[in-house]
């Protein structure tokens, strides 16, 4: 096959694997990681998507009630407008579901700050604080939860972006990151699944948790179809090389 005599040509001559540890190192922590790795949900999509459905249904109930009620401030409005907008955003982004797939792919092309975690977790606490404005139960239990959600998708979201600049700069030149691909490249299939990318950050020794391996991963791959093509793969390191040479110029 082709893609097999390139690689065959690529790992050839002097041996030095751009900082990645040797097979029989990377193996063992690879098997312990690999299962959890094919989980087809993960914490932090389930508690953004919740977050997003609590948040879309107290809009709509407070928009009711204050409808029945005949009374409604300019606050309520703020709030409802808000946790709505935000309540659908979560759904469209953070669901895996087949029918949002076009919609999410939309977003991230047009607005590529969206796919990151840190951003979105930023949204979430926002929305989170503001329901606090509104003293009922339903806006306080919103509340805290879309904070805390918020605030863990802050977390993960640094901690995910720490590991991109390791990977990033373990990777010196694009022979080197076209290497790194085919590599990891198990099956051949000219796609880095999310096992495989978790090997590919195992060989340079950084250990991920779920959270952290699907932020991180989704990062990468823009239009969210589960799969990291080289062209995605090289665009974000050419991208993220390009902004690291003009923070330090």
């Amino acid at each position: 096959m082709p893609g097999k005599t390139t690689e065959l040509s690529l790992s050839g001559g002097s041996g030095k694997r751009e900082g990645l540890l040797p097979p029989h190192k990377l193996s063992a922590m690879y098997e312990e990681t690999t299962e959890a790795t094919k989980s087809p949900t993960t914490t932090i999509r389930l508690l953004a998507c919740a977050n997003g459905v609590g948040l879309t249904i107290s809009s709509i109930m407070t928009a009711v009630l204050s409808v029945l009620n005949n009374q409604i401030s300019i606050l309520d409005i703020v709030v409802i407008i808000i946790s709505a907008w935000v309540g659908i955003f979560a759904l469209f982004l953070e669901s895996k579901l087949a029918l949002v797939h076009t919609i999410r792919s939309t977003i991230t092309h047009g607005v590529p700050i969206c796919g990151h975690v840190t951003l979105r977790g930023g949204i979430y606490t926002i929305a989170g604080l503001l329901n606090f404005a509104i003293l009922e139960p339903l806006h306080i239990v919103v509340g805290l939860f879309s904070t805390g959600v918020g605030i863990y998708m802050i977390k993960i979201g640094k901690k995910a972006g720490e590991h991109l600049v390791t990977l990033r700069t373990s990777i010196t030149d694009e022979k080197a990151l076209l290497k790194a691909f085919m590599r990891h490249d198990e099956n051949g299939d000219g796609y880095l699944q999310q096992e495989e990318f978790e090997s590919l950050m195992l060989s340079l020794g950084v250990e991920l948790d779920r959270d952290e391996l699907d932020a991180i991963f989704f990062t990468i791959d823009v239009d969210n179809d589960k799969n990291i093509v080289y062209d995605e793969f090289r665009s974000w390191w050419k991208q993220t090389t390009s902004e690291t040479r003009v923070t330090l110029s």
